[in-house]
């Protein structure tokens, strides 16, 4: 089963020597910690989220005043399939046509790429089989069963009707658009919001991800990078993590709900990188199966029930991990973006204090590392488990007990920023919503031959709102 991690087997660039039967062997958990469940952590696996206790009263679950002729909901969903997922977008495409637009409780609206090479992938044909060549946007009506099977199947042309095709994007050349150019994403979005206006937003990206790790692109010998999702495998480029706050941004009205349909991208990195641009984030730290998300349950859901964009997440939580009872890697959270400023202090306040010990508590920060949750690139660990086995081990000082009870909190507390999360296996009982980069001094990285930090981090919006925390991985002994 194809993933949807990147760099280490899916990547568009060059693969890392050793990596690539990834590609065969499925996506699979990065292994599990060693803890025991700590407490503020309840969900056991296949079972309800975990839901924080006030995000009734919350700001981000508002639902926005109804204006007259919006729709309740327009999900607009940007799918780069000009890579190895493309069966799986016919999949997903195939979901979303089951339910359709209404244009009253909801609109669906994608823009779509396919290609035929794929030059920046491990095999130039490696981009699936097309159904058509370019970049294509649609409006989603409801299609029966038998047209839902035939696009599953690889037969779009019930698509190609006059109510469903839309005029290609003004961002296509010669047919097709740089799904990896943050400007396209953009442009995707303010032409959504303003053709098909409605009470709440929500977008999604689909594609491969990364997190907010950087990766060498071996095929052209270019800089490093900090690369977070939708890696154009056509045309070799791929939208960074400040580049995808800047195309979230650019969205006149204020994005409700951000799905990212993409491999290990539910980080405090890409969290804080865009709080100022949407009310809730989901997202996964682990890299889930290629198939992604139940669209047609969790569109359904929204057409009959789309109250707010926390109703709206808590249903992609729920349906996801339904969808995949038995899977080893399925971690979903839903995030209140405005407490990620807390998040940001917090984890400033802890670097901090790691700083200050990292010599006389050198060998419980390693443990403490060693042990957290890690996920399918290593250098990203659970960040509450991380501050978890700090603060619960022997013999540790007061003011890193502190700082890491205080990350808890930001993260867990009554108003901390993960309002939900789930997983479906045991293997993953510490994921507890939000991951955090946390390599050793010591450890490679998983998408280059880099070793321990890489500079590239500090150019990340928490890296410098949230100084120490680099300060302390550079200065980590072991």
């Amino acid at each position: 089963m194809i993933s949807k991690m990147s760099a280490s087997g899916l990547t568009c660039l060059s693969l890392v020597v050793g990596l690539s039967g990834l590609l065969l062997s499925g996506c699979g958990g990065g292994g599990g910690s060693t803890n025991t469940t700590p407490p503020g952590r309840t969900v056991a696996p296949g079972t309800t989220p975990f839901v924080n206790t006030n995000i009734a009263s919350r700001a981000a679950c508002q639902p926005n005043p109804h204006v007259s002729g919006h729709a309740k909901w327009t999900v607009l969903v940007y799918i780069n399939a000009a890579n190895n997922l493309q069966p799986a977008s016919l999949l997903n495409v195939g979901q979303m046509a089951s339910v359709g637009s209404d244009g009253t409780n909801l609109n669906i609206v994608i823009q779509w790429k396919q290609a035929s090479v794929c030059p920046y992938f491990s095999s130039v044909n490696d981009c699936g089989t097309p159904t058509f060549i370019g970049t294509h946007r649609y409006y989603l009506l409801p299609h029966d069963a038998a047209d839902v099977q035939a696009i599953e199947n690889g037969n779009t042309s019930s698509l190609e009707d006059s109510a469903e095709r839309l005029p290609d994007p003004s961002t296509n050349v010669n047919g097709t658009s740089d799904m990896g150019d943050w400007q396209t994403l953009a442009n995707f979005i303010q032409w959504g919001e303003a053709a098909y206006p409605a009470d709440h937003l929500a977008v999604v990206v689909w594609d491969h991800g990364s997190g907010a790790l950087p990766v060498l692109n071996r095929s052209t010998g270019k800089v490093q990078i900090t690369r977070a999702v939708s890696q154009d495998c056509n045309t070799g480029n791929q939208i960074t993590t400040q580049q995808l706050a800047q195309a979230l941004s650019s969205s006149p009205q204020k994005i409700d709900l951000l799905a990212i349909d993409c491999s290990l991208q539910c980080t405090a990195e890409v969290a804080y990188q865009i709080r100022n641009s949407a009310r809730v984030m989901v997202a996964s730290e682990e890299s889930p199966p290629g198939n992604g998300y139940p669209y047609d349950q969790w569109l359904q859901s929204i057409k009959s029930d789309g109250t707010n964009p926390c109703v709206v997440g808590q249903n992609l939580l729920n349906e996801t991990v339904a969808e995949y009872p038995t899977a080893t890697d399925i971690t979903q959270s839903m995030v209140d973006l405005s407490q990620m400023g807390n998040v940001a202090q917090a984890v400033n306040s802890f670097g901090s204090s790691l700083l200050g010990h990292v010599t006389d508590q050198q060998n419980l920060i390693y443990t403490a590392r060693q042990n957290a949750q890690y996920f399918e690139f290593p250098e990203y660990k659970d960040l509450y488990d991380f501050a978890d086995d700090i603060r619960t081990s022997p013999g540790v000082p007061t003011d890193l007990a502190t700082a890491a009870q205080n990350v808890e909190t930001s993260l867990l507390g009554p108003n901390g920023a993960i309002m939900a999360f789930v997983h479906g296996s045991s293997s993953q009982s510490g994921s507890s919503g939000l991951s955090i980069y946390l390599p050793g001094p010591q450890e490679p990285s998983s998408v280059d031959n880099s070793v321990g930090y890489d500079p590239v981090y500090s150019g990340l919006a928490l890296a410098q709102d949230a100084p120490q925390w680099p300060a302390f991985l550079q200065a980590e002994k072991e």
